[in-house]
C-alpha cells in the first residue's frame, strides 16, 4: 500500500477511534474561540476507554477502536520490524492476533464485558491484552 494510503488510512482509524474515547471534534469554521472552549469542555472525556464507554458504542465505533489499534500496532511493526531496538509490546500484539478479523476481536471483547459485568471499568485495551494477547505470549514461551 503506497505511503500516502497508509497514512490516510491510519488518520481515518485514528479520528474514529478517539470519537469512541470521547474526543473533541474540531470543525475548521469554528473560531478560536469556540475550538478552545469545546476543547476545554470535553477535558474530562479523555479518560481511558473502558467496559462502560464500549457497551454504550456502536458496532461501528467499536470497530473503529479495534481498528485505530491494529493500524498503530502495524505501522510501529512495519517500522521496527519483529525485533525491534527497544522494549515494546507490538509485536507480540501483531504475532497473538496475527488472523483475526476485527469482528472476530470485537466478539471477543463484547464477550469479556458480558460475561463480567463487574468489570466494567477495566480499560479496552486491557481486555484485549489479558484475553488475547498474553496467553498466546505465555503459551509460546513454554514451549
Amino acid at each position: 500500500m503506497p505511503r500516502f494510503h497508509l497514512a490516510k488510512a491510519t488518520l481515518l482509524s485514528a479520528g474514529l477511534a478517539l470519537t469512541l474515547i470521547g474526543g473533541p471534534v474540531v470543525q475548521a469554521a469554528q473560531p478560536k474561540s469556540a475550538v478552545v472552549k469545546s476543547a476545554a469542555s470535553q477535558k474530562e472525556e479523555w479518560l481511558i476507554p473502558t467496559g462502560e464507554r464500549w457497551s454504550s458504542a456502536t458496532e461501528t465505533e467499536r470497530r473503529a477502536y479495534v481498528l485505530g489499534i491494529l493500524n498503530l500496532a502495524m505501522i510501529e511493526y512495519q517500522l521496527t520490524g519483529p525485533n525491534p531496538k527497544h522494549r515494546t509490546t507490538v509485536p507480540h500484539l501483531v504475532k497473538a492476533l496475527d488472523g483475526m478479523t476485527v469482528p472476530q476481536i470485537v466478539e471477543t471483547v463484547d464477550a469479556y464485558y458480558k460475561a463480567n459485568p463487574d468489570k466494567q471499568q477495566e480499560p479496552i485495551i486491557e481486555v484485549i491484552w489479558f484475553q488475547m494477547v498474553k496467553p498466546k505470549v505465555d503459551q509460546s514461551k513454554a514451549k
